[in-house]
Formats: structure tokens, sequence, C-alpha cells
């Protein structure tokens, strides 16, 4: 057990200064997939990213603030439930989409749009969750602007990093887009393996409550998003991206948050039990995504909004 302490210790530090570069990778990683015309997008096909922006920045939220009303857990799940919420879609999505044949350039705007979007979303919804669930006594009000700013330097900064670097070096960029994304995937499953050790003893106390939210919002909201792409009459491709737009979370920004920006360790038990849940739900719908898509290929009638 003091083994345990001794690692925990340092593997706490290397979260709190290591894990917001790891975000910072992520980000590049996402801006060199990136153009200009991915945001135009929004604007020209407005129909599938408005859907798909409604699911990720107000359906997700809402979700895990009446999930956490309902069952009441401790404040510090219930708070770390609304971070994972509140983060945007995860540079993985991309993968899980051109994984199961879905609108990958869909999947690629309604990335880069809500990375942008929750920079100026995510303080306020964690203030809401801090006065929601009465976790104020550690952490206090958070200033907004600072917080803004911060994310702004995690998320933006790259993500700008990136998309000049595909600019200006479109060849530079396409061979390092896939290096990028497999490294980012190794650098993430450190990050999750050091927050199990920082975090171990509140892991192993409250597994049973967080992992019971974090797998009915993972659930819920990917059911969510493949509902409403389906009720407004989208193509089955575009609906399978919105599932895994939804569904799937930029983990490492909730880390940073967590780990670096509030120093609250125990707030990211949600997320590393989501770490584990999410790739087990996103890769069974990747089979399932595939069949779907299929089985609408084969139907003449089968209705569909171009995105590009």
């Amino acid at each position: 057990m003091d083994l345990l302490q001794a690692l925990g210790r340092q593997a706490a530090f290397i979260n709190a200064e290591i894990v917001p570069w790891v975000l910072r990778v992520v980000m590049i990683g996402l801006g060199l997939s990136l153009t200009v015309a991915d945001f135009k997008r929004v604007v020209v096909f407005p129909k599938a990213a408005t859907i798909g922006l409604a699911g990720q920045l107000v359906g997700m939220p809402l979700t895990a603030f009446l999930l956490a009303l309902l069952f009441n857990p401790p404040p510090f799940i219930a708070v770390g439930l609304v971070i994972v919420a509140a983060c945007p879609s995860g540079i993985t999505s991309n993968a899980y989409s051109f994984a199961a044949r879905a609108d990958v350039p869909l999947c690629v705007t309604l990335s880069a749009v809500t990375s942008v979007v929750t920079v100026f979303t995510i303080p306020y919804l964690i203030n809401l969750a801090l006065q929601t669930f009465g976790d104020q006594g550690q952490l206090g009000a958070l200033p907004v602007l600072p917080m803004l700013l911060g994310l702004a330097s995690y998320t933006l900064l790259p993500l700008v990093i990136g998309m000049v670097v595909r600019a200006r070096a479109p060849e530079l960029a396409k061979r390092a887009e896939e290096p990028l994304r497999k490294g980012v995937l190794y650098l993430m499953a450190v990050v999750l393996i050091l927050g199990v050790i920082s975090s171990y003893r509140q892991l192993i106390d409250h597994v049973a409550t967080a992992g019971a939210l974090v797998i009915a919002m993972n659930l819920l909201t990917m059911g969510m998003g493949y509902g409403l792409a389906k009720m407004f009459r989208l193509s089955t491709r575009q609906a399978v991206t919105i599932t895994f737009e939804v569904g799937v979370q930029n983990l490492a920004l909730s880390f940073a948050i967590n780990f670096n920006m509030l120093q609250r360790p125990d707030l990211a038990i949600t997320g590393l039990i989501y770490a584990a849940v999410m790739p087990a739900t996103a890769l069974g719908f990747v089979s399932m995504g595939r069949r779907l898509i299929a089985a609408e290929q084969q139907t003449p009638q089968a209705v569909s909004e171009p995105v590009r």
C-alpha cells in the first residue's frame, strides 16, 4: 500500500504537468485534419451540423445534469460527470466514423466546431454544476475569464497551429496526421493508467456509483444522437456519425481540467471510468453502424442530405 501511495503522489504530479501537453498534441493532430472549408459546412449544409451540435452542446450536458439529479451521487462524482459531458467530441470519433464507413467530413466539421464552442461553454457548465451539486466548498465559484484563457491555450491555439501547418505544408500534415493519431492513443493510455494510480482509493470506493452513471450517460447520449438524426430524416451515414460525435468525448481535455486547472484528481474518477466504457460501446456501434449503413444503401428510397 505504501508503494501505491508513493506511485499515486508521482502520478498526480505527472498528470498535473504532462496531461496539458498531451491535450495540446491531441488538438494539433485534429488541426492537421482541418481546413477552413470544414467550418463552412455548418453554413452550407446546416441541417446535419445543427442536429449534431444540438446533441453535443445541449443534449449531452443536459443528460449529465438529469442523471446526477436523479441518482444523487457524491458531489465530486456529479461534477465530474458534467465535466465529461461538457467536453467536445474527441479526435478518436473521426476514427470510429471512418471505421463504420460513416460521414467522415461531417464528423470532422462537428469536431472542429465543438472544439471551438466548448471553450466558452465549459466554464459556465462547471460553475453551474458546482452550484447545483454543492461542491463549492473546495473550489468556490470559478473565475470564468482565466478559465477561458486556459482552455484557449490548451485547445484553440494548438488547433490553429495544426491548421496553419496543414495550409502551409499539406504533404507534411498528411504524413504526420496518422502517426500523431496513433501516438495520441498511446499517450492517452499512459494518462489513463496514471489517473487510475493517482485516484485508486476513490475509484475503489465509488466505482459502482460512478460506473452506473457513466454507462447510463454513454448509452443514453449515443441513443439520443442516433434518434435525433433519424427523427429529422438524416441519412444513416450521418446518423451514425452524430452518434459517435455525441458519445465520444475529448477525455484529454477533461483530464487537463481536473488535474491541472482545478487540481482535483477526485473529479477525474468519472472520466477515468468513462475512458474504459466508451471504447467498448463505440467499437460495438462500429459494427452495428456498418450494418445499418449497408442496409440503407440497398434501399432505393434512402433519404440523404449531402454534406459536401
